[in-house]
């Protein structure tokens, strides 16, 4: 295991599956999650996710709908699902450097 999976295990944290999509939505992502270029590695679009894929809740606005503590941990939820998606268009975590 890498150096960056076995920290994260360590933690406790766990990287989420790729996005579930609800079975009623009947659309395409027009974008790529990551896009490799170079030495280079550009990452959009990405939503807090549950383990198994599937859009965490609550969404909705800070202040209004989601209080600061939710949308603290659905910014952790949206990290956790950049770091999968680098991890399988990258293959191992630990090729990211500074």
């Amino acid at each position: 295991m890498a150096k960056i999976e076995a920290k994260l295990a360590e933690m406790g944290l766990v990287l989420p599956r790729p996005l579930q999509m609800p079975a009623d939505a009947r659309m395409s992502l027009p974008f790529a999650w990551v896009r490799v270029s170079g030495k280079r590695v550009f990452v959009s679009g990405h939503v807090p996710l549950n383990a198994d894929g599937t859009i965490a809740q609550p969404i909705g606005k800070v202040g209004a709908e989601v209080s600061p503590a939710e949308a603290y941990a659905a910014a952790r939820l949206v990290a956790l699902a950049q770091l999968a998606s680098l991890q399988r268009a990258l293959g191992d975590l630990d090729r990211i450097t500074g």
